[in-house]
């Protein structure tokens, strides 16, 4: 007589189920903000804030002297870095961890330069 075969997991879902998968949407998160007060903070110091580091803190939330338009731009240019990232790791699931994880970083990569880039441009300027 033959054995039924059973799993103790009788259905997987896609949705963020242990901690592992917790951790690491805790770890984008936090990169995503290591890296924006990193780009503050070097702002600050290159206009010669009496404290840069408090000043990148209060800095990194707060909207920029820029129109509306702008502001709406740079967050979706924001979006579809993020979207591209993430259409990386969907297309490239098949491929082994390091090669996977080499491409999301990259896609990364570049959509934050494109962003920091698009916000450096249009940042207003003072005259001096």
């Amino acid at each position: 007589m033959e054995r039924a075969m059973w799993s103790p997991v009788m259905a997987r879902g896609n949705s963020l189920d242990g901690p592992a998968d917790w951790a690491v949407l805790a770890g984008v998160i936090v990169l995503y903000m290591a890296i924006g007060y990193g780009l503050e903070l070097r702002a600050k110091r290159r206009r010669g804030a009496r404290r840069p580091a408090k000043a990148a803190a209060r800095g990194l939330f707060l909207e920029r002297g820029s129109s509306p338009g702008q502001n709406f731009a740079s967050r979706m240019i924001m979006m579809a870095g993020a979207v591209a990232a993430g259409a990386t790791g969907y297309f490239t699931r098949g491929a082994p961890i390091g090669l996977r994880c080499a491409a999301v970083g990259l896609v990364a990569v570049v959509g934050i330069f494109v962003w920091a880039y698009f916000d450096h441009r249009t940042e207003p300027r003072e005259e001096a």
